[in-house]
């Protein structure tokens, strides 16, 4: 089990090592993305809020079946939610 856990969030930080280095450091481009939302919606959006909504995305994909490529991508996003709080 622990094992397990262990590769699981490796996987993690793997991806949010390799997706920084196609899009960005992510707080750059988590607030390039919720300035975005924000002009789109009329309504001020954060860099956690992304985070979370993204997570949520991979989530509702989850209703059609196991996908662990739409886990591992949530966990990656609540993580980097995790790192926007402190901004906030």
């Amino acid at each position: 089990m622990d094992e397990h856990i262990s590769e699981f969030f490796g996987e993690v930080k793997e991806i949010i090592r390799v997706r920084g280095k196609t899009y960005g450091i992510p707080e750059e481009n988590f607030a390039r993305i919720a300035s975005m939302w924000a002009d789109y919606l009329g309504i001020p959006v954060e860099p956690f809020d992304v985070a979370i909504m993204m997570s949520m995305l991979k989530l509702a994909r989850l209703s059609e079946g196991y996908h662990r490529d739409s886990i591992v991508d949530a966990v990656s996003y609540l993580t980097l939610a995790d790192r926007f709080a402190d901004d906030q």
